[in-house]
């Protein structure tokens, strides 16, 4: 009697998970991802930098005249209230159209009424030491953005702006008792001359 052929058994086999995958064997490296950067343009240079300290400079030069604008104000402001209160206090001023009298006069007239050369020279020290201190603050946080120790920095823009007004003084006097002219155009017209010597002192020295 012939025994019957045995059929081998059949083993299911599972589907693998449709959201699993196959880790990678761990002695195969993964490919380097190819580098995306675009190459420079090999006819496009950088900006040297001579050129661009220069568009430095000269957006410096732009905010301390803008800063010494704002000096020049001050100055004249305090130039002139400081002779209105002399000619004020020696009785010189005694009515609202006296006042307005006095202003035309410091501006168009060289020689105004009950005001000494003493007073305009204390006038012209006055709107110097206010403007100093103005314009620095300005010139710190703004023009030059330093952020030194004040205690070193004050010192160097004040001598800077104590030769500077030795220079604004000669040329003040030149104009007021040589060239004939009336108090105020003398004081703007000396500060004018000397703002860009006083910039680049400042520069190369107080925030360096």
């Amino acid at each position: 009697m012939t025994s019957p052929t045995r059929r081998p058994a059949v083993v299911p086999t599972t589907p693998p998970d449709a959201g699993t995958t196959t880790p990678p064997d761990a002695g195969t490296a993964a490919p380097l991802e190819a580098d995306t950067a675009t190459p420079p343009d090999a006819g496009t240079a950088a900006p040297p930098a001579g050129r661009d300290g220069l568009r430095v400079t000269l957006l410096q030069f732009v905010r301390f005249c803008l800063v010494g604008g704002s000096g020049v104000i001050v100055n004249l402001i305090v130039f002139t209230l400081v002779l209105l209160v002399w000619q004020l206090a020696s009785g010189h001023i005694h009515s609202a159209s006296g006042l307005v009298s006095s202003v035309h006069g410091l501006v168009v007239k060289k020689d105004t009424q009950g005001l000494p050369a003493v007073a305009a020279y204390l006038a012209n020290a006055a709107g110097f030491i206010v403007s100093v201190m103005t314009n620095y603050y300005l010139n710190r946080r703004w023009t030059f953005r330093s952020t030194k120790d004040v205690s070193g920095e004050l010192p160097k823009f004040f001598t800077v702006s104590l030769i500077a007004y030795g220079g604004q003084l000669a040329i003040f006097w030149l104009l007021r008792e040589q060239a004939q002219l009336a108090p105020i155009p003398s004081q703007l017209m000396a500060i004018v001359f000397v703002m860009p010597i006083n910039f680049i002192a400042n520069k190369l020295w107080s925030f360096r």
